[in-house]
């Protein structure tokens, strides 16, 4: 079986080293396919009419834009395709983001994360800037494929509701981990970066994309409801890039650093943000909204402790192992966390249903459970 992935989210980011959730997605997913013998050939749209050169192994570019693809294919009413050429190259194509080209004549899988376009529009900086247009060509196009993959079960029932799609076309695919997130940084590491970033022993981390379903603000009013002696003994570290829609995120952070109680570290390299997550002694994640939580993954591989959020798919992921908390309530926060801090033995217990936990993820298994569903079709 010859399978074609869109890798259009990693071109732009392989030589910068910086990838998104989605990328490192993609990414990880074409490198374990490849280790299975499999073959791939990686699709990419280009960013404008020039010719591309792949940065990827046997890589290839579409013809058009994907902008251009998809107005042509929206408003031509016959089956069209600008790739009829593909049935000579891949026998599937499985685009792994929303960017879905229109194919005839091989099956199309599409993986779709969550819904959060649809059902929190104003969470999404695509959907504000072009409204409702946006959503029906996102809605639109998302029907082309013929089977669809999701990472958690909890995102089932959205991709229904939301987007319209049979249930029975839907698999579940878990996401992996990288097994460097399982490799101990020896003390004289710890010590040179935790200097370099200015950090103390002991702190509170949580990290992501700064954006609205991140919950900072509740995070932070919850910290800072917490005794004097916790605060003083746990400073709170943020961690992430500026999103978009902010404004109230960035208020309470500049609250928190007014305090003198937390710190923002916009980007932080990844080998470095490793040894930030085996030095916390908690991670934080009280998301409003996640398909899955790749990073409840990655602490529980750092062997810290977790609290994350009993809702969307944070629980299902999380399998008992983190401690969770209601993150509408501030109150449920900043008791949880509070819970955590001063009790020992909860840290611990956590701290080894985690490790046994992440022995349910890889991205091995992740590609294995992939190419079932393009069997399923072929």
């Amino acid at each position: 079986m010859r399978v074609g992935l869109t890798c259009t989210t990693i071109e732009p980011t392989i030589a910068q080293g910086k990838i998104d959730g989605i990328g490192t997605y993609t990414k990880n997913l074409l490198t374990s396919l490849q280790e299975k013998g499999k073959a791939v050939v990686p699709f990419s749209f280009p960013n404008n009419l020039k010719k591309n050169t792949s940065q990827l192994t046997d890589g290839e570019f579409f013809k058009f834009s994907y902008s251009v693809s998809t107005v042509a294919s929206l408003l031509n009413p016959l089956p069209f395709s600008f790739y009829p050429h593909l049935k000579n190259k891949i026998d599937i194509l499985h685009a792994t983001d929303h960017m879905l080209p229109k194919v005839k004549n091989i099956p199309l899988v599409a993986t779709i994360c969550d819904a959060i376009m649809f059902n929190n529009a104003h969470w999404h900086w695509d959907t504000i800037k072009l409204g409702n247009l946006k959503k029906w060509m996102r809605k639109k196009t998302l029907h082309w494929a013929d089977h669809y993959i999701t990472i958690s079960h909890a995102m089932v029932p959205e991709l229904v509701e939301f987007i319209g799609i049979d249930p029975k076309k839907i698999s579940v695919v878990y996401l992996g981990i990288d097994p460097t997130w399982f490799n101990r940084c020896d003390e004289e590491n710890k010590k040179n970066v935790l200097k370099k970033l200015k950090l103390p022993n002991q702190f509170i981390l949580a990290a992501g994309t700064i954006q609205h379903k991140k919950n900072l603000p509740r995070l932070i009013h919850a910290y800072l409801q917490l005794p004097k002696d916790i605060q003083e003994h746990y400073p709170l570290v943020l961690v992430g890039k500026a999103g978009w829609g902010i404004e109230e995120s960035m208020s309470a952070i500049k609250t928190l650093i007014e305090k003198k109680r937390g710190i923002w570290l916009d980007y932080v390299e990844l080998a470095d943000l490793k040894v930030l997550f085996q030095a916390a002694s908690l991670y934080a994640h009280p998301s409003l909204h996640e398909g899955f939580g790749l990073t409840i993954l990655e602490a529980f591989a750092s062997q810290t402790p977790v609290l994350t959020s009993n809702v969307k798919a944070l629980p299902e992921i999380a399998g008992g192992a983190a401690y969770l908390i209601d993150p509408y309530s501030i109150q449920d926060i900043a008791q949880g966390l509070e819970t955590v801090l001063t009790s020992p033995s909860l840290q611990q217990a956590l701290i080894q249903k985690g490790l046994v936990r992440t022995q349910e993820f890889s991205w091995a298994k992740c590609a294995e459970d992939t190419f079932k569903v393009y069997e399923s079709l072929i």
